[in-house]
């Protein structure tokens, strides 16, 4: 659980200084597709994605000990698929940049954790 917490913790302060240098760098502007969603289908997605990441995180921690590497996968669709929808709707922006690093990361955490704890 503690490894968990460790590459979560890893991700967060990564994906902040990351997205920061992007920022400086690319000159990107946020999205305002946090705030917004672009039709119906978007907004019952991110939706679902939501609760099932929640449900699953908390019976990967609590009684499928065997699934935890699912605690990174969740938040790295949830962030796929804001990625998509930032690239198809908000390109000329390059937004979209910003939630594919954080996607990567979780996929990246997922690897890590599943290399330190299945071996």
């Amino acid at each position: 659980m503690v490894s968990i917490l460790i590459i979560i913790i890893s991700i967060v302060i990564l994906s902040i200084f990351i997205n920061k240098k992007l920022i400086n760098m690319e000159y990107i502007k946020e999205s305002d597709l946090k705030n917004d969603y672009v039709n119906k289908l978007h907004k019952y997605v991110e939706k679902v994605l939501y609760i099932v990441n929640f449900i699953v995180m908390i019976l990967a921690i609590t009684d499928f000990h065997h699934l935890r590497p699912l605690i990174f996968i969740g938040p790295c669709i949830m962030y796929a698929f804001s990625t998509i929808m930032e690239w198809k709707y908000a390109r000329s922006s390059k937004t979209y940049y910003l939630s594919a690093v954080t996607c990567v990361l979780f996929m990246i955490g997922s690897i890590i954790y599943g290399v330190i704890h299945y071996n």
